[in-house]
């Protein structure tokens, strides 16, 4: 199986989807119109999504492809949450910048992985997808600021976390496929080495045996053919 992103344990994705979906749900469906009380959650979601990937990468801290992605991801995880966090309060219009920037980002990030570090289709589709969607919603979400509700733009990064984390978990599971299958791989591939080796050794046997048996009857025929010479001496020293 070609080596790619599926080094990151399947876990990893399956959590980082449930806590963006999480989220996600939380912003669509709750009817909170208070602003300033969604701010510190998204800081906080997006806060959870920077702490997953370092634990990505804490998995990952023996291979090396995808390892740089993945340190910038959690980068910018983390970096967006805290200036999140640090501008509580402050003009909304900071805080639908960030955020509309964070979701453009990660959608172009996304796109790249999809290209670059993802070799099986079914993933480079996912991630692709995932990715167009969030270049779309970021460009949505930094053009929101002339929506009466103040709380537009963040429903619309609550719908991009409800796709990303649909993508997450679609990948977790696939990603576990994937490495089952390896598995299986690897396992017959074993058993067809030891096999080879068995039936090797059994033929190298086998012409050991074979070599064995042969050379005891060639001595008896040299003996049994030397033995009339010696008797033909005896006769002829009692006939002198």
């Amino acid at each position: 199986m070609v080596k790619k992103y599926i080094e990151s344990h399947w876990l990893i994705f399956v959590v980082q989807g449930v806590v963006a979906l999480l989220f996600g749900w939380f912003v669509m469906f709750t009817g909170v119109s208070d602003v300033q009380a969604l701010i510190p959650i998204v800081a906080i979601s997006i806060l959870c999504l920077g702490i997953i990937q370092t634990v990505n990468l804490l998995h990952r801290e023996h291979y090396q492809h995808g390892r740089g992605l993945t340190v910038l991801i959690a980068l910018m995880d983390i970096a967006a949450s805290l200036v999140l966090f640090l501008t509580m309060g402050q003009n909304v219009a900071w805080q639908l910048v960030i955020i509309a920037g964070y979701t453009l980002i990660r959608g172009l990030l996304e796109i790249f992985l999809a290209f670059v570090s993802i070799s099986d289709a079914t993933d480079r589709f996912i991630w692709l997808v995932c990715g167009i969607c969030g270049v779309i919603l970021g460009f949505v979400i930094l053009n929101s600021g002339h929506f009466t509700e103040t709380t537009t733009f963040i429903k619309f990064f609550g719908s991009y976390m409800m796709i990303f984390g649909v993508s997450s978990l679609t990948y977790g599971a696939h990603n576990h496929n994937r490495k089952l299958e390896a598995t299986e791989e690897r396992q017959a591939a074993v058993v067809a080495r030891r096999s080879t080796m068995r039936s090797r050794f059994g033929r190298k046997s086998r012409t050991k045996s074979s070599v064995t048996k042969a050379t005891p009857t060639k001595s008896k025929s040299t003996h049994s053919s030397t033995a009339p010479t010696k008797s033909s001496k005896t006769v002829k020293s009692k006939k002198k």
